[in-house]
């Protein structure tokens, strides 16, 4: 088995690194990198301007980063009056470590298992800030203003895509004989399927791709994968557990949920 591992740095070379100390052959592939977000100077109004016991919601560990840095430039800190959500573990490990906030997190990692939690039980006219980088997840905010929440989404941080082409890349993983895929955002998995040649994707899709959620489970089924592992987890212990036990087992092609 040889791992691509498909997710920003540090975390991409951290598991990659970790599996290539575990004997399973793993090659780093962070696609993106990241700066601050446009929106972060007007952070600490943004706060300040919600009501009482509205919701801030991070989609990620790098959005709190940011938000985080940015508060502590200014002296500010997250209200006690609010409700805090983390779309999932890492997240909210990030925002009780760097302040201290002990923020609902759903069971599973996606928009649809956040939409669960007690917090948006009456979502109308709840006010929501969203925690995001440019562009991203809008299903959440989406559904919850078609339920008369008031939703704004807040750009903590930019996403800037590799400048090497992917054909260039692709040549080089089929070389090194990946034959399992690490994808942890649905961006990442339709850059690569709309990008690369089509003897490129039908080599992408023989592969066995082990994704976070089932939101991009179900969109690698939607894009013809048809070995699918959905971990439910985008931790990199999460997900190295998974491998190391596909690895042992020596299963390495079957379809699981």
């Amino acid at each position: 088995m040889t791992v691509l591992v498909i997710r920003p740095a540090p975390a991409c070379n951290e598991l990659s690194d970790r599996l290539n100390q575990a004997g399973i052959k793993a090659l780093p592939a962070p696609l993106l990198s990241f700066s601050a977000g446009q929106d972060l100077p007007d952070l600490s109004a943004s706060l300040d301007a919600l009501p009482p016991h509205s919701v801030v919601v991070s989609v990620s560990p790098r959005a709190i980063e940011y938000a985080q840095h940015q508060l502590d430039e200014e002296n500010h800190f997250w209200r006690d009056d609010l409700h805090y959500v983390a779309v999932g573990e890492k997240t909210a490990a990030e925002w009780q470590r760097l302040s201290g906030i002990k923020a609902w997190q759903p069971t599973t990692e996606d928009s649809e298992g956040m939409l669960s939690l007690p917090v948006f039980a009456e979502p109308k006219n709840l006010s929501v800030l969203v925690l995001r980088g440019n562009g991203g997840r809008a299903l959440l905010g989406d559904t919850l203003k078609s339920q008369g929440s008031k939703v704004r989404y807040f750009e903590a941080y930019q996403r800037h895509w590799t400048s090497e082409p992917l054909s260039s890349l692709t040549m080089r993983w089929r070389a090194e004989g990946v034959d399992t895929l690490v994808i942890t955002s649905g961006e990442q998995l339709s850059l690569l399927c709309q990008t690369i040649s089509q003897s490129d994707q039908h080599w992408l899709r023989e592969c066995h791709i082990l994704v976070p959620s089932k939101r991009i489970y179900n969109q690698a089924i939607d894009l013809g994968f048809s070995a699918i592992s959905c971990v439910n987890s985008a931790s990199n212990q999460a997900l190295f557990n998974a491998l190391h036990e596909m690895n042992n087992s020596g299963h390495t092609d079957d379809r699981q949920e």
